[in-house]
């Protein structure tokens, strides 16, 4: 009787060597092998120098030491011991927390933390081993020796994780984890919309961070990233491929910038229509640093029960809102900013009627200034308020480098940043270089 095998599949992590490199990283070949006393020191000396971010002293290795004592009898190789000792390096608080040692009084971190600072700024993660060799030997703080490793971080695919989790940040992209599209209201929206749509505004920053694009182009830019599921909802000549790209807008395409990118708009949205409320105080809290204040208590609700009041449009039921004497300082200050974006659905899609009606996305700001759409609105923040955006995202940027909301005291420094950002000519990347180099980013 014979077995004929056609074919067999086998499922696994696949791996060039054996061990691992990963393995070898921490167990590596040395001399010392056979004793197991000065092996196992050494290797813990190095395991703990990259889980702590810093040189282990004598005394914390001689604990580790003693712990692999208690362990070793019952196990059957050094190795196998070896596994518990360096989980408890992990578990400790010197790995999963980014300790500052000193005095209490104490203002400056040590080489050490500035490396950690750098590297979970830009990387997301502990510091590699240039960064801590450069700290060992006290060169790390030295300006142009700290403008050349963020670059050179800068240029490496980990800074992709800046891109990502400072965006998230920044942008409140949490919300869109949490949104739920009425498939009703927006037959045509899937999940492959969902996913383009976070993905974008990360996408974007990244194009912006790595050509050294300004900061403006947060504003209003010529160009969108896009894949062959965005074209479609942006109504975009027809592309191939799920990756997303810079693609060269065109007149009439009414994108560009953060504003009106499809996700940003969706997560400020019900669901089901747009949200000129929600829209407007994302734009005041994330883009231009100034939120208004809360609402006052007790503040009552427009009545959808009201048959008259559902005769209204949105912007009539605002502004009817808007004219109680306990609503009127804020929605005052917060709603022709979300009436601006009006043109845009809940999904974040061009419309220019809403029911049988046209839109009205035309409103004034507390100065009287009146804002005409979205076109109005990015020629209004451009011409009118660059320079505050200019100042707010130099404050989140360092906010998110240093680990810790902004104090009073750190203005002067934010303001020192921005004016040589605007000198510079307002690239992206500059403005990392200017907070990495700042004062601010070596103090506690």
């Amino acid at each position: 009787m014979a077995v004929q095998i056609d074919y067999v599949e086998i499922t696994a992590p696949t791996f060039d060597q054996w061990p691992p490199e990963s393995h070898t990283r921490i167990f590596f070949d040395s001399p010392n092998q056979k004793n197991e006393g000065k092996y196992a020191r050494k290797v813990l000396a190095q395991f703990m120098r990259r889980a702590w971010r810093r040189p282990a002293t004598d005394a914390e290795i001689d604990q580790k030491m003693a712990l692999l004592a208690r362990f070793r009898p019952q196990c059957e190789d050094l190795q196998e011991a070896m596994v518990e000792v360096l989980a408890s390096v992990l578990a400790s608080p010197k790995f999963l927390y980014l300790v500052q040692a000193g005095e209490a009084d104490s203002q400056g971190i040590s080489d050490y933390e500035l490396a950690s600072r750098l590297s979970f700024f830009l990387w997301s993660s502990l510091p590699d081993s240039k960064l801590l060799r450069l700290a060992k030997q006290g060169r790390l703080r030295k300006p142009k020796v700290l403008e050349r490793q963020a670059k050179r971080m800068l240029a490496d695919p980990k800074a992709k994780r800046l891109a990502r989790h400072f965006t998230r940040q920044w942008l409140g992209l949490e919300l869109l984890d949490f949104l739920k599209i009425d498939t009703k209201a927006h037959g045509r929206f899937d999940p492959l919309l969902m996913e383009a749509m976070k993905e974008e505004p990360v996408a974007f920053f990244a194009e912006v961070l790595q050509r050294n694009r300004s900061v403006t182009d947060f504003l209003q830019s010529d160009y969108a990233m896009v894949n062959d599921r965005l074209a479609r909802h942006y109504k975009f000549p027809e592309l191939v491929g799920s990756n997303l790209r810079p693609v060269k807008l065109q007149p009439g395409d009414r994108r560009g910038g953060l504003l009106t990118q499809a996700g940003l708009l969706a997560m400020n949205s019900d669901g089901k229509d747009s949200h000129p409320l929600k829209r407007g105080i994302w734009l005041l809290e994330n883009i231009l640093n100034d939120p208004p204040p809360p609402p006052p208590p007790a503040v009552p609700e427009i009545n959808l029960a009201d048959p008259e009041i559902l005769k209204l449009t949105l912007k009539q039921r605002m502004e009817q809102h808007r004219d109680d004497p306990a609503c009127y300082s804020c929605h005052a200050k917060i709603d022709p900013w979300g009436i601006a974006f009006e043109n845009f659905d809940a999904t974040g899609r061009w419309r220019d009627l809403i029911g049988k009606e046209p839109v009205d996305a035309t409103g004034k700001l507390f100065n009287k200034h009146e804002l005409r759409g979205m076109a109005g609105l990015k020629q209004y923040l451009l011409a009118n308020r660059q320079d505050q955006f200019a100042r707010a995202l130099p404050y989140k940027l360092a906010a998110y480098a240093l680990g810790r909301p902004l104090t009073f005291g750190d203005r002067a420094q934010i303001d020192g940043i921005t004016a040589e950002l605007r000198e510079q000519g307002d690239g992206l990347q500059d403005l990392v270089i200017l907070i990495v180099k700042s004062d601010l980013f070596e103090l506690k």
